[in-house]
């Protein structure tokens, strides 16, 4: 799934969310029931050896043909990201282990997405000073449908992480478009309601905004 920036817009960007529903654990061969993986957010600022092999593992990402139209890759959003001190970029990883190598990073990295403390204009939330948006956010194709999109962007592994890059947000914010329905229900199992706001960002693009608290200090 995916919040993203596309050229030429000025608002938050859009979400290309895949294959994920809001329904829970997936049954797999022989009757066996799983949840989402173990999960880490892995802010991609930092110099370190783990950070330098996720910034080359998201960097490679794709999206299906179908959610082209609702997002982008790191490839266009991560450049943004690293220009604006706004902005943090991270990285969702399937692994509790810090990656060592380039195999482990691409294996383990399952999604990518950016918090913007700057969130100026009251189109998205009457108290812009104390919210932090969710944007450039997707889950990558060999990982949806696995729960990731919701775990990753629930609490408390979103808020401890939204809780250390925006320490005075009270308040998550993320906008999706108006036709991508099954990146609204993720969002919506995990926490968020649509405000009734909408942003017209291009001719035919209509994006929904949805907040949800910022649980204090992470917790759930």
């Amino acid at each position: 799934m995916a919040p993203a920036n596309r050229p030429g817009r000025t608002g938050p960007g859009t979400d290309a969310v895949g294959r994920e529903a809001a329904a829970g654990p997936t049954e797999t061969g022989g009757g066996r029931v799983d949840g989402p993986p173990e999960l880490r957010l892995v802010r991609l600022d930092r110099d370190t050896a783990e950070t330098a092999l996720l910034r080359k593992a998201v960097l490679g990402h794709r999206l299906l043909p179908g959610q082209r139209g609702h997002g982008r890759t790191p490839v266009a959003t991560l450049p943004l990201a690293d220009a604006d001190p706004a902005r943090t970029p991270f990285a969702i990883v399937a692994d509790r282990r810090p990656v060592a190598d380039a195999d482990g990073a691409r294996t383990a990295c399952a999604g990518f997405g950016v918090l913007d403390r700057a969130v100026h204009t009251r189109d998205l939330v009457p108290d812009p000073a104390h919210a932090v948006l969710l944007r450039a956010f997707y889950v990558a194709p060999d990982w949806q449908g696995k729960g990731v999109g919701r775990a990753s962007c629930s609490a408390p592994l979103l808020d401890r992480l939204a809780s250390e890059v925006a320490p005075g947000a009270s308040e998550l914010v993320l906008c999706v478009d108006e036709a991508n329905d099954r990146a609204a229900r993720v969002y919506g199992a995990a926490g968020f309601s649509f405000t009734g706001r909408r942003l017209f960002t291009e001719p035919d693009d209509i994006q929904l905004v949805m907040t949800r608290p910022l649980a204090t200090g992470g917790g759930s």
